[in-house]
């Protein structure tokens, strides 16, 4: 029999938060003083509750969707399966997360799909976030 990780509601804590508009003291308590967040935004993570407690509201501020559909655990992880739009942008997501012997957030990792769309969805954040905008190239264009 597989042993789950423990602290799932740390995750189902903030799925809620997240469906009820990302509050942030709700935010700050859920996630570890140096939490860091692997984004397909960009190459350097966000480090640190702060910065990542910024871009989890902005995120959800911009969003049309922003809605996370199930949680999964597994033996030293969980995860959670989201659906995001901004703007014309909607993708279909992972939030894999580590948890501190604490229950606290200390580590996430987001992955997505589909390609174009989450290049679309990286424009369009890029701009408020003050990074490079990406842009998608095929050999047919």
């Amino acid at each position: 029999m597989t042993t789950l990780a423990s602290h799932r509601d740390t995750l189902e804590s903030f799925v809620d938060c997240i469906h009820g508009g990302a509050d942030r003291d709700t935010l700050t308590s859920l996630f570890a003083e140096e939490v860091v967040l692997y984004s397909p935004l960009g190459d350097e993570p966000f480090t640190g509750r702060e910065a990542v407690v910024e871009v989890t509201q902005m995120v959800n501020r911009m969003a049309v969707d922003d809605s996370y559909k199930e949680v999964l655990s597994g033996p030293t992880h969980h995860a959670a399966r989201f659906r995001l739009q901004v703007e014309d942008a909607a993708i279909d997501g992972i939030y894999q997360v580590l948890l501190d012997a604490d229950g606290k957030i200390a580590e996430v990792t987001i992955f997505w799909r589909p390609l174009p769309a989450g290049v679309e969805l990286q424009r369009v954040l890029a701009h408020v976030l003050g990074m490079q905008a990406w842009e998608l190239r095929t050999d047919g264009e």
